[in-house]
């Protein structure tokens, strides 16, 4: 006889047996990597259409319709609507969270979107037309830099929405601002980097020539940031300065996850690599993806200006560095990251029950 139980109720009974282990001065309990800052669902503006001044976090929207989030938009009287339409919501940022890794989720947009926060863009998925690709099915979870985010003031959230057919907008999911994976001290980077498509090994040099590159948030996939069918090679850049010297004679390099294989240069020296980035294995089958990057590195390397160049090649699906914490970190607070993070089977509970209301 089968038995089939509620999702809901299964993470539940899933916890409570867990619950013996998470004492409260456990790494997991006292690590926050799923913790809402932000309630977002509810009542958004809405307007049909499409206009770029949207994004712009002045824009008067009280004449907008109000609209129920997470529902299709046929649900709330635009039965048959196809086509543009932006999202507004106002929220208040508590303070507290200026240095913090966060995560905004708008759990699944039926076809595809665009998001900003106070008028920067933070991602997307999906393809606008004319070349259209509905990401329906695909997940929405955009890293957010604390830089974007007014604490203790108001910010607006403006998405820009496409409908290809059948339902559209915004339509189930978790919505909220929610905390990342984030240092526990060290020099933080992750935020905006640049970013170009293909190989040029004169990209390592500090001095390269970065016409080819965009801005782009790490950590998100590359596909996030208007890249959505690359395969193969891309090069990321950031340009950082320091205010400190290093007593230390060797420092670490975090650089989170990346999909799939990694060589990475400080100040045009490599400092290391993850799987066999001129030989890839086909679909990444050896799993790299999913191992942590952490570089040694010599901190005579460092400089008052400094610049951190990854190649990184991808075999199929999402690329790129996807996964955070990003920066520099001591090897004392390397270890005391690395001893809270090690061994964590809730990390794997969670992301297995995750809930979609």
């Amino acid at each position: 006889m089968n038995l089939v139980y509620p999702r809901r109720l299964v993470l539940c009974l899933a916890l409570l047996a867990f619950g013996a282990v998470l004492r409260a001065d456990s790494p997991f309990a006292s690590v926050e990597t799923t913790k809402r800052v932000v309630r977002l669902d509810g009542t958004w503006r809405f307007a049909v259409g499409d206009d770029p001044a949207r994004a712009a976090p002045g824009l008067d929207d009280r004449q907008w319709s109000k609209i129920d989030v997470p529902s299709a938009w046929q649900e709330d009287g635009y039965r048959d609507y196809n086509g543009f339409a932006w999202y507004r919501k106002t929220f208040t940022m508590p303070r507290g969270y200026e240095t913090q890794s966060l995560v905004l989720l708008l759990g699944r947009i039926d076809d595809t979107d665009e998001v900003f926060i106070n008028g920067h863009r933070i991602g997307g998925l999906g393809q606008f037309p004319p070349d259209y690709r509905s990401a329906y099915n695909e997940r929405r979870a955009y890293a957010v830099p604390a830089a974007y985010l007014r604490a203790g003031g108001g910010n607006v959230i403006a998405i820009r929405v496409f409908d290809g057919g059948g339902i559209g907008g915004i339509v189930r999911g978790r919505i909220g601002l929610y905390t990342g994976h984030p240092l526990p001290a060290g020099l933080a980077l992750d935020g905006e980097w640049k970013f170009a498509p293909g190989d040029n090994p004169a990209w390592k040099e500090p001095a390269c020539d970065e016409s080819a590159f965009q801005p782009i948030m790490v950590p998100s996939a590359w596909e996030h940031a208007g890249h959505p069918d690359l395969d193969g090679h891309g090069w990321y850049r950031k340009t950082f300065r320091l205010d400190r010297t290093y007593a230390e004679a060797t420092l670490v390099l975090v650089l989170g996850k990346i999909d799939d294989y990694d060589e990475v240069f400080l100040n045009g020296v490599s400092i290391g690599r993850s799987g066999r980035i001129d030989d890839p294995v086909q679909r990444g089958e050896d799993r790299t993806y999913s191992l942590n990057r952490a570089y040694n590195f010599p901190a005579s390397l460092l400089k008052e200006t400094n610049v951190i160049a990854v190649r990184v090649c991808d075999t199929h699906g999402l690329g790129g560095i996807y996964e955070g914490p990003i920066g520099i970190l001591t090897q004392s607070q390397f270890t005391q990251y690395w001893n809270d993070r090690r061994n964590r089977p809730a990390d794997a509970l969670f992301r297995l029950f995750e809930i979609e209301d």
